[in-house]
């Protein structure tokens, strides 16, 4: 929805019991032609950098730890899951037990059941104050987005976000840029 609005669309939902659902999306037409379009060298992708560590990624919503995963994965990283704050807490203690800690997390800021971001990072600094957590949010504007230090996080990443993005954020929050 925040999408559909930020690029002036609109949608619309019919349902009938039973029958099911349909959603539809109206996106403004882009105004140029294609072919009119010029790539420019600086618009080629970057190949992400390879890195190996452990990462472990919390999101209440399974298609985006899904897809998150995968992403992390493609780094090169051995990356983990959480569904909520409980969770990842638990994660992160067992890690640091078996000698396998997590290089990085990133933590989902709004959870509809269960811990969210703040809450979670408050007791992983208190298990571990060297903590390295990214926070991330499609609330772009909220003040632990903008002022993420204050709250403990090293890097925020805003949804939806690239590939590019989330090396880049990695890249600043481990040292690497």
């Amino acid at each position: 929805y925040s999408i559909i609005n930020t690029h002036d669309g609109h949608i619309t939902v019919e349902s009938e019991v039973g029958v099911g659902t349909t959603f539809t999306l109206y996106l403004p037409a882009h105004e140029k032609d294609v072919k009119e379009v010029e790539l420019k060298e600086s618009s080629k992708p970057e190949k992400p950098a390879i890195r190996t560590g452990r990462t472990l990624l919390m999101d209440d919503e399974e298609m985006v730890r899904n897809l998150g995963k995968q992403m992390l994965s493609s780094f090169v990283y051995d990356a983990e899951v959480a569904k909520d704050g409980a969770e990842a807490i638990e994660l992160y203690k067992n890690a640091i037990d078996s000698g396998k800690p997590f290089e990085v997390v990133i933590l989902d800021l709004t959870i509809k059941e269960g811990l969210g971001g703040v809450d979670t990072i408050k007791k992983l600094l208190e298990i571990d104050p060297q903590v390295r957590a990214i926070v991330s949010s499609g609330y772009s504007n909220d003040p632990v987005m903008t002022d993420f230090r204050q709250y403990g996080f090293r890097g925020a990443l805003a949804k939806p976000y690239t590939m590019k993005d989330l090396d880049d954020t990695l890249n600043k929050v481990l040292g690497k840029s």
